[in-house]
């Protein structure tokens, strides 16, 4: 609904969300059952929760001063975000300054927030994670006496991007340098993180904290990205789950519950990125929310815990009790990206819904919307989720749906990226 909706009546509680993606579809639909108005807030013209909110306010979620201003207007008794890191720290903020209800404090949201604010805590509290230096713009020119100590390859990483964006591989050097440039233009606080590569299965684990203690609620296993250099992009292309730990549940839960202890977490959603390897479990990095895209949709399938009611009672202040009721059956998640361009349209998806081939499809950009060029967060148009009782038929049917669908752009070409599907090639 645009911005000319009039406003909620004394007695309706109003909602600010921070964010149109397609988990906050659910979100939406979720508060609207609880009694909640609800108000919108995205840059652009046309998210894919527009539709679903009472009110669409085209302001930037990472600008606290329009935020608040749009939470003083409506009167909001919420201000709520859970699947953006970026937007969560300032949904943190504009709740504490209004006295509204949130799920850790501003100071907390920026620590986790900035990545050296992260690995610097990681290392104080003696978590496992990958050796690492945090260099500011200033530290730039001393680059190669920093990292001296740090074993090659490396990955470089923007202090506080959302998402994937400027992460890159460096196997020596000169790529170093240059991708540092590049994650210092990026950070809005010029910033970045260098630490050293690690090997293994790829897991990111939804996890709950309930009264101190970490509860795995899902473990997936990340695709790599294929066809694209690992200097240029370090980006999946989907998941599979549920993804057994080899005997090291435990082990992992431990640590998760020291990670939530080690930034006072507690009746929260953790979404944790982590590498698995003979050696033992490391920590990448991690976010106090859910998991974006289709990932609230797999862990409710898969696990049968509902994410996005946990998060919502989270930000609410009202204690979660983890109850899991597993499906038996394995989803796999396909991310579809597309060359750059202006999207048009997405074209199979309604028959491979109809013949059963894939579950759901997450659409993440709408008609008009640019695709990027940088292979990350903003090449990506949407996702589906293939539901199969075995790991051989989930398989099987990615790859039937990859083979079946197309991306347009607006001027009728056809832009999808098959080439890049790691599990079209992964046997497991």
């Amino acid at each position: 609904m645009s911005e000319t909706a009039t406003a909620a009546p004394n007695n309706i509680p109003t909602a600010i969300i921070l964010g149109g993606t397609a988990p906050h579809v659910t979100l939406i639909q979720l508060l609207k059952t609880r009694g909640y108005r609800v108000v919108l807030v995205d840059y652009l013209d046309a998210p894919p929760a527009a539709t679903h909110a009472d009110l669409h306010v085209k302001k930037s979620t990472l600008h606290p001063d329009q935020v608040r201003q749009v939470a003083l207007e409506h009167n909001a008794s919420l201000v709520i975000a859970t699947c953006v890191d970026q937007a969560n720290v300032v949904a943190a903020q504009v709740s504490e300054e209004l006295g509204l209800s949130a799920p850790y404090s501003f100071s907390t949201a920026c620590l986790i927030g900035n990545k050296g604010g992260m690995k610097k805590r990681l290392a104080e509290a003696d978590l496992p994670t990958a050796r690492h230096i945090y260099l500011t713009q200033a530290d730039a020119a001393e680059v190669d006496d920093r990292v001296a100590h740090l074993r090659f390859p490396v990955v470089v990483k923007p202090a506080d991007s959302n998402g994937s964006a400027g992460v890159r591989r460096a196997d020596n050097l000169p790529a170093l340098r240059e991708h540092l440039a590049a994650a210092l233009e990026i950070s809005r606080v010029r910033e970045a993180i260098v630490e050293e590569f690690l090997e293994g299965d790829e897991l990111s684990i939804d996890c709950f904290i309930e009264q101190g203690r970490a509860r795995i609620v899902l473990v997936r296993r990340k695709f790599k990205m294929l066809g694209v250099p690992a200097d240029k992009v370090i980006q999946s292309t989907g998941s599979i789950a549920p993804w057994d730990l080899g005997g090291q549940t435990a082990q992992v839960e431990d640590t998760l519950t020291d990670l939530a202890a080690a930034f006072g977490l507690d009746n929260v959603p953790m979404l944790v990125q982590g590498f698995l390897n003979q050696h033992g479990f490391f920590l990448i990095e991690f976010s106090p929310r859910l998991s974006g895209g289709t990932g609230s949709a797999v862990t409710k399938r898969v696990s049968g815990f509902d994410a996005i009611a946990a998060s919502l009672d989270s930000w609410l202040g009202n204690p979660v009790d983890v109850r899991l009721d597993p499906s038996g059956v394995v989803l796999m998640t396909n991310t579809v990206y597309a060359d750059p361009g202006c999207f048009d349209r997405v074209e199979g998806i309604d028959a491979l819904l109809s013949d059963g081939t894939i579950e759901r499809w997450l659409p993440y950009k709408t008609a008009g919307m640019v695709i990027g060029d940088d292979m990350s967060t903003r090449s990506r148009v949407g996702a589906f989720l293939v539901s199969a009782p075995d790991t051989e038929t989930a398989f099987a049917r990615t790859a039937e749906a990859i083979a079946r669908m197309e991306v347009y752009d607006n001027d009728n070409r056809a832009i999808l990226r098959r080439d890049i599907f790691g599990q079209l090639i992964d046997p497991k």
